[in-house]
Order: structure tokens, then C-alpha cells, then sequence
């Protein structure tokens, strides 16, 4: 859980998307979405050392290694029944979710969304008694700050599975009604009414 909380929420969001679309896959001639490549920025050589600084700072590369197996294990304490799957998870992870697949991205990601003054400030900070220490306890924190959500929405988990199961079915009717075979086509033309 610790590497969850350093990485962007983006990233983690993708990972585990990827991860349940494994578990559920689309129905055989459904398009799978592919993400767009973005153009990257030119960045400059002191740009990419501030992120690069920052990185370090956070010992990100660290956690990008040890973040397969965060993901998974958290996710199987949601789902217990994806146990059995776990090896086969984190493995497809360590293969794709590598420090030199993801660096050059973060890199683009980071440089794109703070200035190099901003950039040179967090590095500063987390380098930091304080920095270090809000590394440290900040998986704690945002675990538990989950299970303080979990707690709050569990009593209401019912109302949501009644408005999901409500939706799903509004939606299995509209694709009825869409594929349902109307009135055959006319070959003649109707009588006229005198």
C-alpha cells in the first residue's frame, strides 16, 4: 500500500483499470480503447534534472518496483475471489509497469504540471525532516483515510447496489429495444382510406 499514495493518481488509476478489464474482458468484437499519444513538451536539461531530482526525493523508482505487488495484494483484500490470480496479476504488472517504460512519461507528466521553481521546492521539502517523515506515514494516512470512506459508505453500499442494479437494467432494455426486430418492411404500398 505504501507506493500508492507517492505515485499519481492518474497512473495508479490506470494500472488497476487495466487490471479489472483482465478480470472482465469486453465481449469478443468490442473495440478495446487504446490511449492517444500525446505529443511531448521539448523539455530542457534543467527541467528534466528537477524532476529527476524529485524522483529521487520520493525514491519513486523504488516504488514503481515494489508497486505490483501493493496494487495486487490490495485489490485481493477487496476481492478475495482474484487470489488464485495473483501470480499471473503481478507478473503482467512487473512486465509493463517498469521504471524505464514509466520514468520518461512521469518525467513529461510532472515537468508539464509544475515549474521547475516548483519542481526544485517539493524536492527540497521531501529531502526534509518533515518531507521525510510525510513519505514515511503518508501510506498509513491514506489507508486509513480509506477505511474511515469505507466505514461512512458501507451502511449505504445497499442503496448504491439497488440504483447500479436499477441502471443495468434500464440499460439491458434500451439494448433490447435496439435490437429487438420491429414490424417487417412493407412491399406494398397501404390501402388508401376512401
Amino acid at each position: 500500500m505504501r507506493s500508492l499514495t507517492r505515485l499519481t493518481p492518474a497512473l495508479i488509476a490506470l494500472a488497476l483499470a487495466a487490471t479489472a478489464g483482465a478480470q472482465n474482458p469486453a465481449r469478443p468484437g468490442t473495440p478495446v480503447p487504446t490511449p492517444k499519444p500525446t505529443a511531448a513538451a521539448a523539455l530542457s536539461a534543467s527541467q528534466r534534472a528537477a524532476v529527476a531530482d524529485l524522483f529521487a526525493a520520493l525514491k519513486l523508482q523504488q516504488e514503481v518496483q515494489s508497486m505490483p505487488d501493493s496494487m495486487i495484494d490490495g485489490e485481493i483484500a477487496r476481492n478475495p475471489g482474484m487470489a488464485p490470480f495473483r501470480d499471473l496479476m503481478v507478473a503482467w504488472l512487473k512486465k509493463y509497469m517498469t521504471w524505464p517504460a514509466m520514468e520518461p512519461q512521469l518525467t513529461q507528466l510532472y515537468a508539464s504540471n509544475f515549474t521547475e521553481e516548483e519542481l526544485k521546492s517539493m524536492a527540497a521539502f521531501y529531502r526534509s525532516p518533515a518531507g521525510q517523515k510525510a513519505v514515511q506515514k503518508m501510506p498509513e494516512m491514506m489507508q486509513r483515510t480509506a477505511m474511515i470512506g469505507a466505514q461512512l459508505s458501507q451502511p449505504h453500499a445497499e442503496e448504491l447496489k439497488k440504483q447500479m442494479s436499477a441502471r443495468a437494467e434500464e440499460l439491458q432494455k434500451k439494448q433490447e429495444a435496439g435490437a429487438a426486430p420491429g414490424p417487417p418492411p412493407r412491399t406494398t404500398a397501404p390501402p388508401k382510406k376512401p
